[in-house]
């Protein structure tokens, strides 16, 4: 056997090194993918099915939260195990308390039975359709030096929520379908955004000052945003006593 390993030194060196590979590779499977040909869940979701969450009930769901005057958007309820999810979206005007209330029209089309068994979470989010951001230059004051363009922070042309939007120059409202300007004079200009949606009118606006000059500049973006309350986000544990427990809170 030795004399046959020295007459053939490379192919026994081959043969180890494909055996330590193949034994590495098996470790770090096993090390970083473990039992993963298991089920993900394990035994989480045994009795799941006498339990189901129905179309009916998910549609239900979508139906009662919809016929509040702040919702503007809601997703099919899905689960992701035995979590139930639903993201809804809010209009700008929308404030904190009604916004946490939503939750409760969920729980409302549960039995008891699943109440005990799924946890719930939900996603509320703001519709801030009507901000504006201003780029420019500015100097150490935050007076703007040059050029500076206002628009409107995502595009509503493709934002189903939004019915009508424009922007402008005066604070009377003007669908005119535009999104940007530039303003290139100088002295103080206040610029308007005007947009409609299911939560009705919603106007916003920047001021900006310009005076040309030579100092030192720095590119910069601010934007008509006030509150960064939201999103907020509920979850109720299954057989809670209580009802959600929301981000705000803990």
């Amino acid at each position: 056997m030795l004399e046959y390993i020295k007459k053939h030194r490379l192919t026994a060196f081959i043969i180890v090194v494909y055996i330590i590979v193949i034994a590495f590779a098996f470790f770090v499977y096993n090390l970083f993918i473990g039992s993963s040909g298991l089920p993900v869940y394990g035994d989480r979701l045994d009795g799941i099915e006498e339990v189901p969450i129905t179309q009916e009930q998910k549609d239900k769901m979508v139906e009662e939260i919809t016929k509040e005057g702040i919702v503007i958007k809601v997703t099919e309820p899905y689960l992701s195990g035995k979590i139930l999810k639903v993201v809804v979206t809010v209009h700008d005007k929308a404030e904190i308390a009604p916004s946490k209330a939503l939750a409760d029209k969920i729980t409302a089309q549960l039995t008891e039975e699943q109440k005990k068994f799924y946890d719930i979470e939900v996603y509320v989010k703001k519709n801030y359709n009507c901000t504006l951001e201003a780029t420019g230059k500015v100097d150490e004051d935050g007076n703007y030096v040059d050029t500076v363009s206002v628009k409107f922070k995502s595009d509503l042309s493709k934002a189903d929520p939004t019915i009508e939007y424009g922007i402008g120059t005066e604070s009377k409202a003007n669908y005119n379908k535009e999104q940007n300007i530039k303003v290139t004079e100088d002295g103080e200009k206040i610029i308007y955004g005007y947009t409609k949606d299911k939560g009705g009118e919603q106007t916003c606006s920047i001021k900006i000052v310009k005076k040309s000059g030579e100092k030192s500049t720095q590119e910069t973006t601010v934007d008509t945003i006030t509150s960064r309350n939201f999103p907020i986000i509920a979850y109720r544990k299954q057989g809670a006593s209580s009802n959600f427990v929301w981000t705000k809170d803990r």
